[in-house]
Formats: C-alpha cells, sequence, structure tokens
C-alpha cells in the first residue's frame, strides 16, 4: 500500500447531524477485516503562527491547535481543542492529538475527520498513527461522498496506489436521519462488502441487501452504480409500471449504457401482461460538426377483427424516428428529422406520442450576414382516421431564397427573393408553383414621436396543377393546369406611441393606422390552395400586410385597418390591451368564407387582454366579434393563480363558433383544468381535467396525481381515465407509478 495523506477538518458535528442511526448490523454479518491502515502525510503550511513538527528528513508536519503542551514523564507532545493538519490536499480536524516523542506514535482522538483531494471524507472516534506518522488504523469510521452520501463500515482499508476503499460491514444510503434516531433511514443498502474504486468511480456491493424503512426488500450477490462525481453512467434507469386497458400491467425497465463520452444507448424492455413485449431503443451521438439521435421500438401483436376477437393472425408494429443536425463547410448547416409509425393507433397505444400527424424533413441552408438560402424536403403520416395517405403529400423540395441588398435604395432596405415548391401525392393533386418576389422597406420617425413605415411589393407566382380531378380536400380544390399570377401592393403603417409616467408605473397608448393599397383582382378562381388553409383573423395577424400566412391565399383590394394598443407596467402589474378592425375600401367582400372573419366591407373585431400580477396571477383573453351579429366567434380564456413552482391551478375555456367547412375545423367547446397543491416540503399533488361542452358535459381526459421526493427517494403515482374511443385505443382508467432511488435511478 502506499500513503494516504490526511489533512484535518473541522470539528463540528454538524456532518454526523441525522445520520447516527446508519449503523451496520455487526451482529448478522462476518468480519473479514477488523481494522483499516490508512496512510497519512502532511506538508508545510505558510502561516508562520502554525506550530510545525518534524517528522524525518524529508517530510515536515503542521498541526494548529488551541493549545499545545508537553508531558516530560510520557514524553507526549498533546495538542488540544481545534486540532488541524495539512498535506498535499490532505485534511484532518481533530479535538486532540498526542504524538509520543520516543516512539514517534500519535493518536488522534474526538470526531477525528479526514477530508480527501476529492472532497471525500472519513469520520472516526479514534485514528492511531505509527511512528511515520504515514499509516493510520481505524475501526467503526464513516466514509461521507461528496454528495454527502453516506457508508458506514465496522472496518476497511484504503489503497492510495489503486484509490481503492475496501469496507466491510458497511451500509450505503444517501438518507439523511436525525440525529440519535433510532428510525431507519427511507432505503439503505447493506453490505458483507463495499468496494468504492476512485479511477472507475463506481460504487460495489458484495452480498447486499435492499431495505425500505429497516425492511429487506431485494437480496443480491452482486450490486454495482456510480458514485456521485459521475455526471454520466451506465445503469438501469427508474423503472415504470402502468395499466392500460388494452395492454394490461405494462413495465418498462430502461437500462443506459454509456459508450464514451460521445454517444450512448438506452435500451427499454416494455412488458405487457396482455400483448406480449415491446422493445424500444435510443442511440444518441455526438460527432463533433454535429449531433443526431435515433430512436425506435418493435413489438409483434395479435390481429383483432372489428369486433375485437383474436383472429389467430400476428402482425408487426412499431416505429422509428431520427433527429439530430450537421454543420459543414462554408456556414451550411443541415437539420433533419425522420418519424415513421407501422399504423395510425400505435404510438398513442404504447404511450410514445399523442401527435395526429408525423412530419419529416431535411433541410440544408445557409446565411450569409442578412441573406439566406434553404432546401427542405417535407413528408407526413397522418394518423387520423379520415386521413388517406394515398392524398396526404409531401414536398420534393421546397425551396427559399432571399437576398438583402449591401446598399440602402431610397434609404431604405431591398430584397430579392423566390420560393419554389413541388408537392406531391401518390393517388392525388399535385402542385408546382415558383414565386419571385422583390420588397422594399423603410420606417421613418417623423415630429412628436410618429412613426410611418412605407412597405411596398411586386411578386409573381406560376403554378402547375395535375390531377385536379382528385383533390384531398374539394374546399381547396384547383381547376388544373398551368396559371400565371401577378401581385402588387403598397402599404403604410403610422403608429403615435404616447407614454404617461406615473408614480405607480407606465402607461403606453399606441394608436395604430394601416392602409394598404392593391388592385382588386389578382387571384385566378379555384386555385390550389395548399399552404394557407388555416387562416382565419386574429389579434396576431390583423395588422400584417399579409394576413395569409402562406403563398396561395392572397387579398385582394385595398383595405384599411384600426388598431390600438395599451400597456401598463409596475413594479408587480403588466398589463396589455389590444383592438383591432379592418375597412376593405375596394375588392371583393365575399372572397374569404364567412368564418374566417374578413367577410363584408367591415371586418370582425379581434382583440386580446392579457394581465398579470407578478408570478401569481395571470389571465389572457383572446376573442373574436362578429362585425354584424356581435356573436362571439372566437372565445379563448386562459387563467392562472399562483406559482408553478409552488402551489398554482390553470383554467382555460375555448369556444369556437365558426361556421368552417373544412376537414378538422369543425367548432367546439372545451374547459381545461390543471393544478398542483404543494402539500408540504416533499409532498405533492396534481389534478389535471378535460371537458368537451360541445354537446353536452362529457368528459375527454382526468387525471389525478401523488409525489414524493427527498433528498434520496421519489416517487409518484396517477390515475388517468380518458374516454376516448379510436379503433384499437379503448376509454378506459390507467395508473401509471415511477420510482427512483438516488444515485441508483
Amino acid at each position: 500500500m502506499r500513503r494516504l495523506g490526511l489533512l484535518a477538518a473541522s470539528t463540528a458535528l454538524s456532518s454526523l447531524a441525522c445520520a447516527d442511526a446508519l449503523n451496520p448490523d455487526l451482529a448478522e454479518m462476518p468480519v473479514s477485516a477488523p481494522r483499516a491502515p490508512l496512510f497519512a502525510q502532511a506538508a508545510p503550511k505558510t502561516d508562520p503562527s502554525a506550530l510545525t513538527v518534524v517528522a524525518g528528513p524529508e517530510d515536515l508536519i503542521e498541526f494548529e491547535a488551541d493549545q499545545v503542551r508537553f508531558d516530560e514523564e510520557s514524553g507526549d507532545i498533546i495538542a488540544v481543542g481545534n486540532v488541524f493538519m495539512r498535506r498535499d490536499g490532505y485534511e484532518v480536524r481533530a479535538r486532540q492529538v498526542r504524538i509520543n516523542e520516543r516512539t514517534g506514535e500519535a493518536v488522534a482522538e474526538g470526531a477525528v475527520e479526514i477530508t480527501l483531494p476529492s472532497e471525500e471524507r472519513i469520520i472516526a472516534p479514534m485514528v492511531r498513527l505509527d511512528d511515520t506518522l504515514r499509516q493510520a488504523f481505524v475501526e467503526n469510521f464513516r466514509l461521507i461522498l461528496t454528495d454527502n452520501a453516506q457508508v458506514v463500515a465496522a472496518g476497511g482499508q484504503h489503497d492510495e496506489a489503486s484509490g481503492i476503499t475496501t469496507l466491510d460491514r458497511a451500509v450505503y444510503s444517501p438518507c439523511v436521519v436525525c440525529e440519535n434516531s433510532e428510525e431507519p433511514p427511507v432505503w439503505q443498502i447493506k453490505a458483507v462488502r463495499v468496494v468504492h474504486d476512485r479511477g472507475k468511480r463506481r460504487l460495489t456491493y458484495r452480498n447486499a441487501s435492499l431495505e425500505f424503512f429497516g425492511v429487506p426488500v431485494i437480496w443480491t450477490p452482486y450490486f454495482s452504480h456510480p458514485d456521485p462525481t459521475v455526471d454520466r453512467a451506465s445503469g438501469f434507469l427508474p423503472f415504470q409500471i402502468r395499466t392500460r386497458n388494452e395492454l394490461g400491467i405494462v413495465l418498462e425497465a430502461p437500462y443506459h449504457y454509456v459508450i464514451d463520452e460521445s454517444q450512448d444507448l438506452t435500451v427499454t424492455p416494455i412488458i405487457t401482461t396482455r400483448e406480449g413485449a415491446v422493445i424500444a431503443a435510443e442511440y444518441r451521438r455526438h460527432i463533433g460538426w454535429g449531433e443526431f439521435t435515433v430512436e425506435g421500438s418493435a413489438t409483434r401483436t395479435d390481429v383483432n377483427d372489428a369486433d375485437g376477437n383474436d383472429t389467430g393472425e400476428s402482425e408487426f408494429r412499431g416505429h422509428f424516428s431520427g433527429k439530430g443536425y450537421l454543420n459543414h463547410a462554408n456556414g451550411w448547416q443541415s437539420d433533419f428529422d425522420l418519424n415513421i409509425a407501422s399504423d395510425d393507433t400505435y404510438l398513442r397505444r404504447y404511450n410514445f406520442s399523442n401527435v395526429d400527424t408525423l412530419v419529416s424533413s431535411y433541410s440544408l441552408q445557409n446565411f450569409i450576414d442578412q441573406s439566406f438560402l434553404s432546401a427542405r424536403a417535407l413528408g407526413f403520416q397522418g394518423l387520423r382516421l379520415e386521413d388517406d395517405q394515398g392524398l396526404t403529400p409531401f414536398a420534393l423540395p421546397l425551396i427559399e431564397a432571399e437576398l438583402v441588398a449591401p446598399f440602402r435604395p431610397l434609404g431604405g432596405t431591398w430584397t430579392l427573393g423566390t420560393n419554389a415548391l413541388v408537392l406531391t401525392r401518390f393517388d392525388g393533386l399535385d402542385t408546382r408553383r415558383i414565386s419571385v418576389y422583390t420588397d422594399w422597406r423603410r420606417r421613418f420617425t417623423l415630429p412628436k414621436g410618429v412613426l410611418f413605415t412605407l412597405d411596398g411589393l411586386v411578386r409573381g407566382d406560376l403554378y402547375n396543377v395535375e390531377d385536379a380531378d382528385s383533390p384531398d380536400d374539394p374546399a381547396f380544390a384547383s381547376d388544373g393546369g398551368t396559371t400565371l399570377r401577378g401581385i402588387a401592393r403598397l402599404t403604410g403603417e403610422l403608429s403615435w406611441p404616447l407614454v404617461k409616467r406615473t408614480g405607480s408605473g407606465t402607461h403606453i397608448l399606441e394608436p395604430r393606422l394601416h392602409l394598404t393599397v392593391a388592385p382588386n383582382a389578382g387571384s385566378p378562381d379555384d386555385l390550389v390552395n395548399e399552404d394557407s388553409r388555416a387562416f382565419e383573423l386574429s389579434d396576431l395577424n390583423i395588422l400584417s400586410s399579409e394576413r395569409a400566412p402562406g403563398f396561395d391565399l392572397v387579398e385582394e383590394g385595398s383595405r384599411l385597418t384600426l388598431g390600438v394598443d395599451w400597456k401598463y407596467q409596475s413594479a408587480n402589474w403588466n398589463t396589455v390591451v389590444f383592438l383591432g378592425q379592418a375597412v376593405r375600401l375596394t375588392g371583393d367582400e365575399d372572397q374569404f368564407d364567412p368564418g374566417i372573419g374578413l367577410t363584408g366591407d367591415v371586418s370582425d373585431l379581434v382583440g386580446r387582454v392579457d394581465v398579470r400580477y407578478k408570478s401569481l396571477f395571470a389571465i389572457t383573453h383572446r376573442f373574436r366579434v362578429d362585425e354584424s351579429s356581435l356573436a362571439i366567434r372566437r372565445n379563448e380564456v386562459n387563467l392562472q393563480f399562483g406559482d408553478r413552482s409552488e402551489s398554482f391551478v390553470q383554467l382555460g375555456y375555448l369556444k369556437l363558433d365558426r361556421d368552417l367547412p373544412f376537414i378538422n375545423r369543425e367548432d367546439r367547446e372545451e374547459l381545461r383544468a390543471f393544478g398542483a397543491y404543494q402539500l408540504n416540503e416533499r409532498w405533492r399533488l396534481s389534478a389535471s381535467a378535460i371537458q368537451d361542452l360541445t354537446g353536452g358535459f362529457d368528459g375527454v381526459d382526468y387525471s389525478v396525481g401523488l409525489g414524493y421526493g427527498d433528498e434520496c427517494f421519489e416517487f409518484s403515482v396517477e390515475v388517468r381515465r380518458t374516454f376516448t374511443q379510436d379503433r384499437d385505443i379503448e376509454p378506459g382508467t390507467a395508473v401509471l407509478f415511477q420510482l427512483r432511488l438516488r444515485n441508483l435511478g
């Protein structure tokens, strides 16, 4: 064995508080090494007031103490009170150290605490040193790791050369146990032998048992886990147990394997009592100039008929996904996101995802100053009952480019751009489009703080549509063939921010006037609409020059939009109120569906109210009011009471009354609630509910959960009731249980 340098730590007993109950059962565990040799040295200190003791011709051992005296009869040098020793990063503290001048032996007594350079600590009632002051014998000591987890042992030894500490008849636990308490910790591991390998940064147990509240629940001949210095380590992650009507009891036992510093793999066996096993895996890799993650799952299940009866056949079900980015030369970067599932309900049935559409994409892009070039490919897999994969499009490619001129013509910013799209369906309408545009924009600051922005756009679109007789939705169909469209507009926006400061806060009132001048006609009848189907008027787009989000849908004619913003800010309150409405000056007043909010000469009134008080209260209200009937077409309210980090309640209400004749744009009314209550420092109660109010008071999803967490132990249980029926996904009650032991997974 090599020497172990010892550096004295504080004599205070605070590190021992709430830990006395963590003791090995000496009567039931055999002793293999009753005494533990530890080697000690100390290095010179720069403090001139320190008392220096010479241990040999080469080594100086220094210590500090409140009192030092010499016993001539016994030949002992006795240091008493806050004795401190140091060498090479090792520290020792004790209440008393007695050194015999004749033999060179020394004894440290009274809450001896040894701190290693790794910041781990060894605590013992007494340490006996030999005449070289480099070897110590310790019994009944405590090893405190860097995260304050503890190992208590009857004896052991440390080999400084290998960095291995071996502890006999030991108990490990990261839990805090109150001082002098007879109650055991929440959980602990007892072992005949515990080995801490500082090089591998692991704790290994032989003949070990896991106890909860002093009751053994698991025995194993061998067990290992990383020590607190490890950020990433191989091992089991927290298990998850849940129930589901279709699957029975479901057990997930993920195992995480660290391959090296740049890659790891997680394999998750999923065992179900009704449909066998599912294997899921996730692989992550960082390659220096990029990173990516791939994951997937697979299983074979029985095939049931429409009545749910077993047909005697089996089928493969699974999914695959991958995402990441790559940095190329000269500023180029590519991103990819691939997602595919074997069928519509697999991801929801096995709790992988609740999305109703899978999107796969690849993009290659580059930014040079304010200009950019991007090429993308997009694919979609619809997972809803009404989705037809043959009518689901994929874009190959979608090319976008925008060049911002390095000079400023007429003091403004000039942009030249293009957008090209090839949209293909296996069994339906295909679209080819290329758009070229140029835009000029300049902002002026007028007297009295008035702001004026002038924006001009000229754009040309060339369309080619094939298989027009097979649209995915007749509401967005086209006559087919080749079509050319030209667009021009000039927009001016005038705003006047008015600021008033009071003793309580700041008020900002900003009236806004938005005028767009454009030809009365520009879009041919029945032009295909692929990228603006979800468009409707809202507070987010009413003051935009082009309210539709894509290229296909264009608003014709001139229009005037009025809006007003009022903001109030103080130390505690933050309030925003916005109202806006548009007036059509020229153009067809029926060019949009009535449910969108732009029918007639005057649009619907849109607005938003946002009020916040610190982090304790918030309300956001978005609405759209029909201009003629004053009916509320959109009413969305979100409330929050309390701080999300503590106890809080969130309430949401949504009602849509738009009469839109499009698939998946139906009117609905729903109520959402979610909240959590911090019962005390360790217990937390949560609940959520989604209620469908469209045709009555129908439940959609209810859940209630209870969680506990302390310094060493976490668990949660959640009960969830769903009412959704979708093919092989049935309504029912599910229970989810999760358990995590600190440092073990």
